[in-house]
C-alpha cells in the first residue's frame, strides 16, 4: 500500500519528481536504495555510460520510483524506457560534473531528504502489510461497518414535484400548489401513482420511472421531506406539501433497515483502513517517543515569507 494514499500528512512533495531526483542523486553519488540496501544477489550490467556501469538493480529501482507513471504497459517497451531514463540521468549528472556546476552539500541534502523518505515510505509499507491480517479486517469491519450502519429505516419513495419558477412569488406559490391539489385529486380518484407523475411531474430526473426517487434516509431528504416521508404508512399517499423546491406529493412503497455492505465486497477497502490505521499508530508513537526541539521558528510575521526563496 502506498504511503501517499494511508497517510497524506507525510506526502511533502510529488513522489514522482521527488523519486526522480531521489534516484539520479543515488546514480550520481552512488548511493544505494534503501529499499533493496538488503539485497546481496549479483547484479548483471545492463548498459555502460562513459565508463560508468548501469546495473540491474539501478532498472529495477529506477521502475520502483517512477513506473507508474510510465504508460506503456508492454513489458519491453516499458522496459526501453526505464533504461533510457536511468542513461539519460547518468548522462545528466556526468554533465553537471564537467561543467563543476555540482553544490555537493545541496546535493547531499538533498540525497539525505530523500534516503529518509524512501525509508519512511518502506517502512510504513511493510507496517501496513504486517497488520493486515484477516482477524484484523473482520474486527475493523465490525466496528466499523456493521456497528456504524444506520439503525433507523431507509424508505423507497415515488414523489411527484411541482416546481416553483422564480421570480418565486406568490403567484408562482398558487400556481405550484394548483396543480399540486389537481395531482392529489387525480390519485385520490385511484389514478395510477406513476401515471399521474409521468403526466404532470416537473422532475426530469424522476418523471420517467413514475416518479421512483429510490431508497433514501432521513439524512439523505430535507427536514420537511423528511417529515412526511416518515409519517406515512407503506402505500400511502401524502397531502400535498410545501419546500423551497416547490409543492410535492409522496408515496411510500416499501421500509427496511439498511443492512452493512457484505466484507467480501468491501474486503480491499478494508484492508486499507488497517493498514492506514497501523501507519497512523507507528506515525503517533514514534513522535510521542522522541525528543524533538524546534529551533530559531519563524514568527508570525515572517510566516507569509517562509518556503518563497
Amino acid at each position: 500500500m502506498s504511503i501517499s494514499s494511508a497517510i497524506p500528512m507525510a506526502r511533502p512533495f510529488d513522489k514522482a519528481r521527488a523519486g526522480a531526483a531521489g534516484f539520479w542523486l543515488a546514480v550520481l553519488l552512488g548511493v544505494a536504495a534503501p529499499a533493496h540496501a538488503e539485497t546481496q544477489t549479483p547484479d548483471s550490467v545492463v548498459a555502460i555510460v562513459n565508463g560508468q556501469k548501469i546495473l540491474e538493480s539501478d532498472i529495477k529501482t529506477a521502475d520502483d520510483i517512477l513506473g507508474r507513471n510510465i504508460p506503456s504497459s508492454e513489458p519491453l517497451e516499458r522496459r526501453d524506457s526505464i533504461v533510457r531514463f536511468v542513461i539519460d540521468g547518468v548522462l545528466l549528472a556526468q554533465a553537471a560534473k564537467d561543467r563543476n556546476i555540482v553544490d555537493e552539500a545541496d546535493l547531499q541534502r538533498r540525497t539525505t531528504y530523500a534516503r529518509n523518505q524512501g525509508l519512511a515510505e518502506h517502512l510504513l509499507a511493510v507496517v501496513g502489510q504486517q497488520a493486515v491480517t484477516e482477524e484484523a479486517m473482520r474486527k475493523a469491519y465490525e466496528e466499523v461497518v456493521v456497528k456504524g450502519a444506520p439503525t433507523e429505516p431507509e424508505l423507497h419513495l415515488r414523489h411527484i414535484l411541482f416546481m416553483i419558477p422564480p421570480p418565486a412569488d406568490d403567484a408562482a406559490v398558487k400556481a405550484a400548489e394548483q396543480k399540486a391539489q389537481a395531482a392529489i385529486a387525480r390519485i385520490n380518484k385511484g389514478e395510477d401513482f406513476a401515471v399521474v407523475v409521468s403526466e404532470m411531474s416537473d422532475d426530469p430526473v424522476t418523471k420517467s420511472r413514475g416518479g421512483d426517487y429510490d431508497w433514501r434516509l432521513r439524512g439523505e431528504m430535507g427536514k420537511e421531506y423528511a417529515d412526511v416521508a416518515f409519517k406515512l404508512k407503506k402505500g400511502e399517499v401524502s397531502a400535498p406539501f410545501k419546500t423551497a423546491v416547490g409543492w410535492h406529493i409522496l408515496k411510500l412503497e416499501d421500509m427496511r433497515t439498511r443492512k452493512p455492505v457484505e466484507y467480501e465486497k468491501i474486503r480491499d477497502r478494508i484492508a486499507a483502513v488497517v493498514a492506514n490505521a497501523a501507519q497512523l499508530q507507528l506515525v503517533d508513537k514514534v513522535r510521542s517517543e522522541a525528543k524533538i526541539e524546534h529551533v530559531n521558528q519563524p514568527q508570525p510575521e515572517d510566516k507569509e515569507t517562509v518556503g518563497r526563496k
